[in-house]
């Protein structure tokens, strides 16, 4: 099994095309953890639309791409871990 980690700031509809081509592309039940780096507001509408298939990691405020990929790994469950970024 994989832990896919997805850091994402500001982009939306970068998200939204990277979590549509992440859980389509599943052939296994993946772990897919978003870390969203502050400005969660902006994201949540995608974030809700996925919200059954992906586990949200919020910083709350914005802390860099290097605290969000530390917070995700932290959390991933599977011995192998992928970064995307939206």
């Amino acid at each position: 099994m994989i832990s896919l980690i997805i850091p994402t700031y500001r982009n939306p509809e970068y998200l939204d095309i990277c979590l549509k081509s992440a859980i389509e592309q599943q052939y296994y039940k993946n772990e897919i953890i978003v870390a969203v780096d502050g400005f969660i507001e902006e994201s949540q509408e995608v974030l809700d639309k996925y919200k059954d298939n992906i586990n949200v990691l919020d910083l709350g405020e914005n802390q860099g791409m290097q605290q969000a990929l530390n917070l995700a790994v932290m959390n991933a469950t599977n011995e192998i871990i992928f970064v995307v970024n939206d």
